[in-house]
């Protein structure tokens, strides 16, 4: 095969503008969106420690809620921030903490329940 005398490397690809995905930004994300997790058990039990009437049913209420919009901010954040934005990691670590912490928080949650059945809402 011989080479034109003409010929021209082609041009490099376009840069998409979008950054790698860097780890630490991953890890920051995956914290986010566990941190959200453990706010909203957090919230739903002290609002059925300081609310009158059934606590474990006013905790499954609250922490249900929590996670319903947990849920919604975390995967459209993450998918808009990994579609659109150059976010670097932390849209996809949003989206990787909130699939895990989906895992963790109804053993945490049923943990909490029990404390509150109990009637004193501690876990000692």
């Amino acid at each position: 095969m011989t080479v034109s005398p003409d010929w021209t490397p082609p041009p490099p690809p376009e840069a998409s503008g979008r950054r790698p995905i860097r780890p630490g930004l991953l890890w920051i994300g995956v914290g986010i969106a566990l941190g959200g997790h453990l706010l909203t058990i957090l919230i739903g039990w002290l609002v059925a420690l300081n609310v009158s009437g059934e606590a474990p049913v006013n905790f499954l209420y609250v922490a249900g809620i929590g996670q319903v919009v947990l849920a919604v901010a975390a995967l459209a954040y993450g998918i808009t921030a990994t579609v659109r934005a150059r976010d670097g990691g932390i849209g996809v670590g949003i989206i990787i903490g909130w699939a895990i912490g989906l895992i963790i928080s109804p053993v945490v949650g049923f943990g909490v329940c029990i404390s509150l059945v109990d009637g004193n809402g501690t876990f000692g």
